[in-house]
């Protein structure tokens, strides 16, 4: 039996260095519901808003807030497992963390 990395799915967005992490929060109504993040990046006067959804996020906040470009892409661990939504960094290629969803909710102008 092989472990196998998992492989991107799909790239959903992809942010080069010209964004910014500008915000980075945790929140959890209860104990019965996962954890969401919240990640806003700006260039500008753009700025783009996501909410990920996973049970726990470990110190990624800083790693975050220092990288050079990032990228959200789906990603499958085996053909028959769901989905998961992988957060990494466009240059070094590695992941962040993943998370079971994600949400754009950028407001609209």
């Amino acid at each position: 039996m092989s472990i196998s990395k998992p492989t991107l799915a799909s790239p959903l967005y992809e942010f080069d260095l010209g964004y910014q992490v500008t915000y980075v929060n945790y929140s959890r109504a209860n104990e019965l519901v996962d954890a969401q993040l919240i990640l806003t990046m700006e260039r500008g006067h753009e700025r783009k808003t996501f909410v990920f959804s996973q049970p726990q996020f470990n110190d990624v906040d800083r790693n975050l807030v220092s990288s050079h470009g990032v990228y959200i892409a789906t990603i499958k661990s085996s053909p028959l497992a769901p989905n998961r939504i992988e957060v990494g960094d466009v240059d070094g290629g590695f992941a962040y963390f993943t998370a079971r969803s994600v949400r754009n909710i950028t407001p609209t102008a």
